[in-house]
């Protein structure tokens, strides 16, 4: 008989030990730079690259944890969001927050994932993330996800990556053999042995930037979690194919590209481009090997592809539309990303100045061909420097793609 995930290890781990740590104020939150990436006030272009942001959504948050869907809320409140949770902390501090800044937009639900059909909904965004992988059956979840999820909707979902967790699960192994559970002298345990962790420990490169492991709460989720599993590249698109629903794409790309990874004269970047996609990037996955979270979007496979597929090998390309992602912004001949920061050279320099969100990359590459220093060069040789610079700006998530309608003429 399956255990009911309303009182399972995992619900009485997330009622005891909270996590994400809870924001106790959304106004100071947001006023402090915080957001989240499947916040569609940020990221609606990502998620319908065809469409302008709409107020009025039909959101669902499944597996709420203590913030995300009052963060959601909060930040689109012309919207109507839906949480649901296993755990009851969670939902409670929710309803604070709900309460605190009056959110009339948000309900909440205790009610596992597997139930959703109990709402009687369906959602233009389904957002989960960093739950399936803690579920008994994560295909059985998404499969629910999906049935309630609109024709045109996304789902937008965050799964642990395996090969970037590899130190993670060699210490989960460690502390599951030295008989740890979810308790304080547990804790006091895992801290200590963090500690002492040699620094070339498959774990210490995790370790050194882990945010989640500054509380109680993350170290448990982390290395004491009564359930999880990680996935690979493949294991992803398997799941979501296995579930009926069609691969859109990854959210946050890098991971997943070669960039400038080969030293000039290399073959290897004459191979890789050769490879299908699903190849490509399973490839990078194992050559980078420190991503530790795969984000990626779903749908249903009766949205037409072309009103979300970015393919930089469509002669259309050149009429996207680049915009900055969140938090992405040029200063000087820089443009900087999450602490991330890329010198643009002065070839480089004018097209990225020219990004406004309304011009194609044809009517940048176009304004560029006007500047002095470009006036030798013919439209086409300017098109191809242009079209092979944002394309790679895209895979290193600086920018995203709208795609060309009269609304973003």
């Amino acid at each position: 008989m399956t255990e009911d995930p309303r009182t399972d290890a995992v619900s009485q781990q997330y009622d005891r030990w909270e996590y994400p740590p809870p924001v106790q104020d959304l106004e100071a939150w947001a006023a402090n730079g915080h957001w989240d990436w499947f916040d569609p006030s940020w990221s609606h272009r990502i998620f319908w690259p065809d469409q302008e942001y709409r107020p009025d959504l039909d959101i669902l948050i499944a597996g709420c944890g203590t913030s995300q869907a009052a963060a959601c809320a909060f930040m689109n409140q012309g919207a109507r969001v839906v949480a649901i949770d296993v755990s009851r902390s969670a939902l409670n501090h929710e309803q604070y927050l709900k309460t605190k800044h009056g959110l009339d937009n948000l309900e909440l639900h205790l009610l596992p994932i597997e139930e959703v059909s109990a709402l009687g909904r369906d959602f233009d965004l389904i957002v989960c993330s960093g739950v399936l992988h803690h579920m008994a059956d994560p295909l059985t979840g998404l499969r629910a996800l999906g049935r309630c999820l609109r024709t045109d909707g996304v789902l937008a979902v965050m799964l642990y990556a395996k090969y970037g967790r590899i130190g993670v699960e060699i210490l989960e192994s460690v502390f599951h053999d030295m008989g740890l559970s979810r308790d304080e002298a547990s804790v006091r345990l895992v801290k200590d042995a963090i500690a002492v962790l040699p620094p070339d420990h498959p774990a210490s490169s995790y370790v050194r930037v882990a945010r989640d492991l500054l509380s109680d709460g993350g170290l448990v989720d982390t290395f004491l979690h009564a359930r999880q599993r990680s996935y690979t590249v493949a294991e992803c698109l398997d799941l979501v194919g296995a579930a009926g629903l069609v691969f859109q794409g990854w959210f946050h790309k890098t991971p997943y590209y070669p960039h400038d990874l080969f030293p000039p004269g290399s073959t290897l970047p004459s191979v890789l481009s050769k490879l299908p996609d699903a190849k490509l990037w399973s490839v990078m996955e194992r050559f980078q090997t420190t991503n530790a979270t795969h984000y990626f979007l779903a749908c249903r496979p009766e949205r037409p592809m072309e009103q979300y597929a970015v393919d930089f090998s469509d002669p259309g390309a050149l009429d996207y539309v680049p915009l900055m992602r969140t938090a992405c912004r040029l200063s000087g001949d820089e443009i900087f990303l999450r602490g991330v920061q890329l010198k643009l050279n002065p070839a480089q320099l004018p097209f990225v100045q020219r990004v406004d969100s309304r011009r194609t990359i044809r009517e940048i590459c176009g304004s560029v061909a006007q500047l002095e220093g470009f006036s030798g060069r013919g439209d086409a040789q300017i098109q191809e420097f242009g079209h092979k610079l944002f394309e790679a700006l895209w895979r290193l998530d600086f920018l995203a793609m709208a795609l060309r309608t009269d609304s973003t003429d």
